[in-house]
């Protein structure tokens, strides 16, 4: 099992073999998408700079989360891709572009395939209100309770512009989503580790 990881460097919750319905791929992957999430992001940088909010997004992969993506390369090629869609988030990108180029296909950024928003103001500074946004989301089943707006993104609304993105690939062959750990969640129920994946089979857009 490749290491897992949180922003800032901390421990995600849960484990991939919670789901035993959908199958974490280490092979060839079946169905329109497939799933994956960016190599191990340096996050220690963005405490070093003091970074604040969304500009934590800046930060590049590190050295093990650049040998976790190539070591995909291998069992991914199999595939067929036609092409590669990205998060913009720089690790998600920067994923992507090894990818890219690891396999000679088109990339394309989504800008609807970024991360899960933990503070709709961008205005945190730390862990701390991150970790917070999370327990209060999983307790409440990761949605907002009637009537009620919180401060960060339910899982509806990923589900919403995640699906809005894949639509317009339904008819491009296979294609890697390389994206993030709460997106791929809120689409499949499983927490993946850095630069693992899984099958998605795009359903109709409500």
């Amino acid at each position: 099992m490749l290491p897992k990881q949180w922003p800032w460097g901390q421990p995600e919750p849960g484990d991939t073999a919670l789901h035993p319905v959908i199958l974490i791929l280490n092979w060839v992957a079946m169905g329109n998408f497939t799933l994956m999430r960016h190599g191990m992001a340096d996050f220690p940088l963005g405490r070093e700079r003091k970074l604040i909010g969304g500009c934590m997004d800046w930060v590049p992969l590190t050295p093990v989360g650049v040998a976790q993506v190539e070591a995909r390369l291998p069992q991914l090629i199999a595939n067929q891709f036609t092409q590669i869609i990205s998060s913009p988030m720089t690790r998600a990108l920067q994923s992507a572009a090894l990818l890219s180029r690891g396999l000679n296909l088109p990339l394309q950024v989504e800008f609807d395939l970024h991360e899960w928003l933990p503070d709709l103001t961008f205005r945190f500074d730390s862990f701390a209100p991150v970790q917070q946004a999370i327990n209060e989301r999983q307790a409440l089943g990761n949605e907002w309770p009637p009537g009620v707006v919180c401060n960060w993104e339910p899982f509806s609304r990923i589900r919403q512009r995640v699906k809005r993105v894949l639509s317009r690939y339904d008819a491009c062959g296979p294609v890697l989503v390389v994206c993030h750990q709460t997106v791929i969640e809120a689409l499949t129920g499983v927490e993946l580790a850095c630069a693992e994946t899984i099958a998605y089979q795009s359903p109709a857009v409500a």
